[in-house]
């Protein structure tokens, strides 16, 4: 089996599930919706009728229906219910009605015809069973049920036709006379084969629009879950306020494209020697705290979670488009870096925890963005002199004792964008040469925070 085939059949496998659990919310609904028809119905002849064993028996007869749909309800709850079962009880539904609709009620008045019985029974009781099926989520349950109550009907119509005196007309009853129409209206032995016909025909046409609704919001569920899915992906690299018009978007990202952007790096000093003497579990906590702390207060800063790489957290600033102070929020999303570290720090200090040390590079300037991938797994990468400028900045704190090192190229766009961007810490350390490059880079370092203690990661 290919890759490609894998994950196809995986993606299905999902929808399925999802389908199953939306399908068995709508069992729910349906069980709902049939037993709060049946208890106005029941109301409607228990407020209308006369208290009598006729109407006992309709009564009793409601309450065998809900039994039964509760049954149905109780299957389809069960994660492992065949699908059948809601073919079977929805065809008993509708062949239930259908007989308790054209077979006189045995309590009621005698030696009523079966022709006037049909005329005057509730066809539009059994139109309700079908509806219910659009609560279903399932298009071939809803459009059998429209199937099956036309073919009860059908069934109940000819059980009348070749009953003993029942009289249908030989030619078209709408082409006779009035006088002779009203005398077979009078009759009550006639039976309206055209009126009757008209009925299973309309019942055919509900079940197929009910079934078209069905399907179509199916249609917009799956792509609402697409959507959603997209949308919570999004939401693990981008900021919130960017989220939904990177999701309303065919193509958020566009062309592979060249454009200036801040980027910056932060990571975990002495990580690896951390995750060496400690559990791993208690690694995953440490990982678990620092990337949402970074992820918010970069997310706060309208950056971009460009990556995680371990212990280190890769963002952007500027993509997926340009805005007017990217450097600057920039330097500010680094200066916030330090101070909420120095929260997490005293916590972890209450906590009996050691502190940890982290330390921030951020630099300004062109990258060539776009993204990767396959159709299936898209991604959006950054790349450029920039991003490894940044990176080499993170590793020289260490060297020169600081908390976050800039660029001078991003202190310079600073200036350009806002007066007050340049922090009144930073210090000047000159143009320094970095693994990699040819060219020195002006570095503007600020110091370390004095909640790091000695007994903090170190390298």
């Amino acid at each position: 089996m290919t890759q490609s085939t894998s994950l196809d059949l995986r993606r299905r496998s999902r929808m399925r599930n999802l389908r199953s659990r939306a399908e068995r919310e709508g069992a729910r609904l349906q069980f709902i919706a049939r037993t709060g028809s049946l208890l106005a119905v029941g109301f409607f002849f228990a407020l209308v009728g006369k208290w009598n064993a006729a109407l006992y028996f309709v009564l009793a007869e409601l309450l065998a229906l809900m039994v039964l749909g509760w049954l149905q309800y109780r299957l389809a709850r069960r994660r492992e219910a065949p699908a059948w079962i809601g073919y079977v009880i929805g065809t008993l539904d509708v062949a239930v009605i259908t007989a308790l609709i054209i077979i006189p009620n045995p309590f009621g008045v005698a030696g009523v015809p079966p022709a006037m019985q049909l005329r005057e029974s509730g066809f539009k009781y059994l139109i309700i069973f079908v509806c219910l099926g659009a609560l279903t989520l399932s298009p071939r349950l809803a459009l059998w049920l429209g199937v099956a109550a036309a073919l009860a009907w059908l069934g109940g119509v000819l059980w009348v036709a070749f009953r003993p005196g029942t009289i249908i007309p030989a030619t078209q009853l709408y082409g006779m006379p009035l006088e002779e129409r009203l005398s077979f209206y009078l009759n009550p032995n006639f039976l309206d084969a055209f009126d009757q016909a008209a009925n299973v025909f309309v019942m055919l046409i509900i079940g197929v629009i009910i079934a078209l609704v069905v399907s179509r919001s199916r249609r917009l569920a799956d792509a609402y879950i697409k959507a959603e899915r997209a949308r919570s992906n999004l939401s693990r690299h981008f900021s919130p306020n960017v989220v939904d018009d990177l999701a309303s978007e065919d193509e958020p990202f566009g062309p592979v494209r060249r454009q200036d952007v801040a980027v910056l790096f932060a990571d975990i000093v002495g990580f690896t020697a951390y995750s060496e003497e400690h559990p791993a579990e208690d690694v995953f906590v440490l990982l678990r705290q620092f990337h949402r702390r970074m992820e918010q207060v970069v997310f706060d800063h309208g950056g971009t979670v460009d990556n995680y790489i371990g212990d280190c957290i890769m963002a952007t600033f500027g993509v997926p488009r340009a805005g007017a102070d990217d450097a600057t929020r920039a330097i500010r999303c680094a200066i916030a870096m330090a101070a909420s570290l120095d929260d997490l720090n005293a916590q972890r200090r209450t906590a009996g925890l050691v502190p940890i040390d982290v330390r921030i590079g951020a630099q300004y300037g062109p990258v060539v963005i776009g993204a990767v991938g396959s159709e299936r797994n898209l991604s959006f990468a950054v790349v450029g002199d920039t991003v490894n400028v940044a990176s080499r900045l993170q590793v020289l704190c260490r060297d020169l004792d600081a908390r976050a090192a800039f660029g001078g190229a991003l202190l310079e766009a600073a200036r350009k964008e806002t007066a007050t961007a340049l922090p009144l810490l930073a210090e000047d350390r000159g143009p320094i040469h970095l693994r990699g490059r040819d060219e020195p880079v002006q570095v503007w370092t600020l110091p370390l925070v004095a909640a790091i203690t000695p007994h903090a990661l170190s390298a």
